[in-house]
């Protein structure tokens, strides 16, 4: 089926020009020094971006753009513009094709494999995309998400922001810090406090959301939960179904004894304190339940959901606020070994059962962003060194991303169902292609305007040419 764009937005300037002012004018309101050449870059760049090609490094869209190497290199390592504007400009811009009172924060990190060990950020650490331990850069990324209403494939999806991990030794290194330009505000953050300052952004932005969720390495962190709730945003968060101990929410917590007031809830003495994998154990309050289709069918599973009180030290029998549902998924593989998962589903006290399973399976849009974000718009393909260069690089991915994200949920057919970002990244090149091909002909006074015969031949180069 054709991928069918609304005109207006079918050049990427248009959609550009919302953001030319984070290009041309510092924060303060003054111009920066030769704004309109950087402005015409960052058209450039976001253009070149969008053009197929399997790796998009600077000399690639140099020649895209027609414009030396050493221009596109100054325009991302040193050029003064401001990444942080630009990924705050997009958490105050969604769009209302986007908008709606479902959208969901989704929380992860990206992996990026690296050569050598001077680029920033750069040490043998988990890599997420590789699925084991190797050389690379770690950044926490945020995206709000909505789902599709009745198949999977149709959720829509916008980037808010995205920073890279700096390990400890990383921060604690001044000849390395100066080497990659870090700036002396940067400190050492975990990967929950990169994610706890990226929403914290796009909450003090006016950006609520349904839920926060994501995966066990943000789900275990207790503070991070804490401060989510401290910011009345729901949650629904995986967590590491053997680690966080439990009671029932039934339980009477104990705030005094006799005279005395405690500071601390507790719970009385022989109460059952158990893990999710011992409520999996003992549960026979399985249901099977069916929460949207995918490409191959109904996407159903067997669920049990427990409203229990979270523990903060079972020695002591401390109790916190934390009183939420424990969503447990059991998962049976091809040979019988049945997989366990656990969420912690907070603030959602009123929800279905079929609304937490969505909810708690939400988090696959942002590994499908990861995926398009690289392989249609070289998230990873940026190949300098600094802190400065990283972070403008991958903002202007993230605006492409947005762009393309808008044509996207525009082109919503009548039952609801939307293209792929790679058929609408296609789309886009054709008809650019096509149009140029037509203003080309009229140039030669070759033929007269024909786009029918434009169109086939832009979509002969792009099958020839490219993978698309």
């Amino acid at each position: 089926m054709e991928t069918v764009l609304i005109h207006r937005h079918a050049e990427a300037q248009y959609f550009m020009k919302e953001y030319r002012n984070i290009f041309t004018t510092r924060s303060d309101g003054k111009s920066w020094p030769r704004r309109n050449g950087t402005w015409m870059m960052a058209s450039g760049y976001n253009q070149a971006l969008l053009a197929p090609a399997k790796k998009k490094n600077m000399q690639l869209i140099a020649g895209r753009v027609d414009v030396p190497e050493d221009r596109v290199e100054q325009f991302i390592r040193e050029s003064p513009w401001e990444y942080e504007r630009l990924q705050v400009h997009l958490n105050v811009n969604i769009p209302a094709a986007i908008m709606s009172p479902h959208g969901a924060f989704i929380v992860d990190e990206v992996g990026i494999t690296k050569q050598g060990k001077h680029s920033v950020g750069v040490q043998r650490q988990y890599n997420g995309a590789q699925g084991k331990v190797g050389n690379s850069q770690v950044a926490v990324d945020l995206i709000y998400a909505v789902p599709g209403e009745r198949r999977n494939a149709d959720q829509k999806t916008w980037p808010l922001g995205m920073d890279i991990y700096l390990p400890e030794h990383w921060t604690e290194d001044r000849e390395r810090r100066k080497e990659v330009g870090i700036p002396d505000s940067v400190v050492f953050m975990t990967k929950p406090q990169i994610a706890v300052s990226l929403i914290d952004r796009a909450l003090d932005q006016g950006l609520m959301p349904a839920f926060v969720t994501a995966d066990c390495g943000y789900g275990d962190s207790s503070e991070f939960r804490k401060h989510l709730r401290d910011r009345h945003v729901p949650y629904v968060l995986a967590i590491s179904p053997g680690d966080i101990r439990v009671v029932n929410a039934s339980v009477n917590v104990m705030t005094g004894n006799g005279t005395r007031q405690r500071t601390r809830g507790t719970f009385p003495e022989g109460t059952a304190v158990e893990s999710a994998t011992d409520i999996a154990g003992r549960t026979d309050c399985w249901k099977t339940v069916t929460w949207s289709d995918g490409t191959k069918g109904k996407m159903k599973g067997e669920f049990s959901p427990e409203m229990v009180r979270i523990i903060d030290n079972t020695a002591k029998r401390y109790v916190t606020d934390e009183l939420c549902w424990l969503l447990l998924e059991r998962i049976e593989g091809k040979s019988g070994v049945v997989e366990l998962k656990a969420y912690l589903c907070w603030g959602m006290d009123s929800a279905s059962l079929k609304h937490l399973v969505k909810s708690a399976h939400v988090r696959w849009t942002i590994e499908q962003f990861h995926r398009d974000a690289k392989q249609l718009l070289g998230l990873d393909s940026f190949e300098g060194r600094s802190w400065k260069g990283w972070h403008h690089h991958i903002s202007m991915v993230l605006l492409a991303f947005a762009f393309l994200s808008l044509l996207r949920a525009e082109a919503q057919n009548s039952g609801g169902r939307l293209p792929s970002l790679r058929q609408v990244a296609r789309a886009v090149v054709l008809e650019v292609a096509t149009r140029e091909l037509m203003m080309e002909r009229i140039r030669l006074k070759k033929y007269r305007r024909d786009s029918t015969r434009a169109k086939y031949e832009a979509e002969f180069m792009l099958r020839r040419f490219s993978d698309w």
